[in-house]
């Protein structure tokens, strides 16, 4: 038996890699699949190159948003639509491998899991420009997202769509760690049953220079803004399973990547001021503690000046992290 696969796509001005990500599933030797694109309102050629793909295979459905939803609003209108018993989240320009299918249906159908993780490659022009793959080797993997070490990306997981159903799909609320949302909020469930398969990678996520051309200030305050809200849904899930130190790192992991766009001068001294001043002193259910505000005035001493000491954000991520 070959169960139907949905392949749900969240696209916006993709029009220079999207068909490339569609030839990518049309290649694949597994072929009971349905391929769903939720368009957000792209000011591109996108929706040319989309509906013409359509035309060819009816095995390629087309959504186009009114307006700019936001990539979860895609996502979850393709889970809305899919008609498939497993589902796949592919961005617009990532790749699958011609056997990711086949070796996913096999493996999630063969072990009846909720779920299945799988090894992902990443490039930037052409597969194999690059070495590093992204392993799902962790051990504790709610404990990594909670902390922000972000065992696994989106596209790495085949799902049962009944379990993402149950689940309603992703939080809309959020506007950055959509996927870390979604995988934590999985992960607390009770008797989920998964597996994490460290292999040759069956799927590539490019690394895309255009992705960089965006306001550095916006982009950061949706983080923030985020983090924040990552923080408040889980801090009461966390602390009856005692984990909520954990969370510091979500807090952390933040704080430092306004601190570096500071350093690189992407950020004023008054957008630094103002993000700072969201994520240190935030509207966050329980308030950082004294310990973990010393850690984060630590982190920034040390990442604003130029003298480099290795192991130091390691250690300071693992103090951050630590019961106390």
């Amino acid at each position: 038996m070959n169960p139907l696969v949905s392949i749900i796509v969240a696209c916006y001005n993709k029009e220079r890699y999207v068909q490339e990500t569609i030839d990518s599933v049309l290649n694949q030797s597994y072929q009971n699949w349905e391929l769903i694109i939720v368009d957000d309102k792209s000011s591109d050629e996108t929706a040319s190159v989309l509906f013409n793909k359509k035309n060819n295979d009816s095995r390629i459905k087309v959504s186009l948003n009114e307006v700019n939803k936001g990539a979860n609003f895609c996502r979850n209108t393709g889970l809305l639509n899919a008609k498939g018993k497993y589902i796949i989240f592919l961005d617009a320009d990532d790749l699958l491998i011609k056997t990711c299918l086949e070796k996913r249906i096999s493996i999630i159908e063969k072990e009846d899991l909720d779920f299945c993780v799988f090894t992902m490659g990443v490039f930037k022009n052409t597969l194999g420009d690059m070495d590093y793959k992204w392993i799902p080797n962790s051990k504790q993997p709610l404990h990594d997202f909670l902390s922000h070490k972000l065992p696994w990306a989106i596209i790495q997981p085949i799902w049962k769509k009944e379990l993402l159903v149950k689940l309603n799909g992703f939080d809309e609320s959020f506007k950055r760690l959509q996927d870390v949302e979604l995988h934590t909020r999985v992960l607390f469930l009770d008797n989920i049953n998964y597996k994490l398969i460290i292999d040759a990678p069956d799927c590539y996520y490019r690394i895309d220079e255009a992705r960089k051309n965006f306001n550095t200030y916006d982009f950061l305050d949706r983080w923030v803004h985020s983090s924040i809200l990552y923080f408040n849904k889980f801090y009461k899930v966390s602390i009856n399973k005692d984990m909520l130190h954990l969370l510091n790192g979500t807090i952390l992991n933040t704080y430092l990547q306004i601190i570096y766009n500071y350093k690189k001068g992407q950020l004023t001294r008054k957008e630094f001021d103002d993000l700072e001043k969201k994520i240190v002193n935030n509207k966050i259910e329980v308030p950082l503690n004294k310990y973990t505000l010393f850690l984060l005035r630590l982190a920034k001493l040390y990442n604003l000046h130029s003298f480099r000491i290795t192991g130091i954000n390691w250690l300071i991520n693992k103090l951050i992290c630590m019961k106390i």
